[in-house]
């Protein structure tokens, strides 16, 4: 951290810090009794540690998103928020980041998800029929955590190596497209899962497809470099 610019150090510890603080105080308020929180909690640890390679090697794509997209729907926005830390958490002791990477990469995370808690919160209004407006509420919370996520991440590289939004890829549409996927699809198995939890398991079945899709980017992205 220290060939780091004082405006990414003080980017990424802001990024930290709000996480951290939004993240006690999710924990204070959230119901832990909830057995199917723990069961997310263990799902989106493993998915965490699934990752593959983006369209540059400093990228990647996580099938962790599904589980994040399913926790928000089916279980709410604050335990999303606390799948996302422990998941995080777990990647953490496994790759051994340094501190101050991951410690982003959470507040990248968790921001965006509080954020579309607060939007879909407000279209919901409490209620749990799931009408047209609710459904238009979820799409666009769905859009919210993927482009802050997106534009939190594009920044930092923006402040830590002089890399444009262009050039580092987090606006190009496969990109969005693919995170905008896989989170969709965990929300999509979450609505199919109220109805009948035997039915979510025909919207888990294209996550595997998703799963090989994302390795393209970085297929891609090699071919280029073997054709220069």
């Amino acid at each position: 951290m220290n060939n780091l610019s004082s405006s990414a150090k003080a980017y990424i510890l802001g990024t930290l810090l709000i996480g951290l603080g939004l993240t006690v105080w999710t924990a204070l308020e959230l119901d832990w009794t909830n057995p199917w929180l723990y069961v997310a909690l263990v799902l989106g640890a493993v998915a965490q540690t699934l990752k593959v390679e983006g369209p540059n090697a400093k990228t990647n794509y996580s099938i962790a998103w599904f589980v994040y997209g399913f926790a928000f729907l089916a279980l709410s926005p604050s335990a999303a928020l606390i799948v996302v830390v422990v998941a995080h958490l777990v990647e953490w002791s496994w790759h051994k980041y340094p501190w101050f990477i991951q410690g982003f990469n959470i507040g990248a995370h968790v921001i965006p998800v509080f954020l579309s808690g607060l939007l879909f919160g407000a279209v919901s209004r409490g209620t749990q029929s799931f009408d047209l407006v609710r459904a238009l509420g979820l799409a666009a919370a769905n859009l919210v955590f993927v482009f802050t996520n997106h534009s939190l991440v594009g920044l930092v590289v923006k402040l830590a190596r002089g890399q444009s939004f262009a050039e580092s890829g987090v606006f190009e549409l496969l990109t969005l497209s693919l995170d905008l996927s896989i989170l969709s699809l965990g929300t999509a198995t979450a609505l199919a899962w109220a109805y009948n939890p035997f039915s979510a398991l025909l919207t888990i079945l294209p996550l595997v497809l998703l799963y090989q899709a994302l390795r393209l980017p970085a297929l891609v992205r090699r071919m280029k470099e073997m054709n220069q």
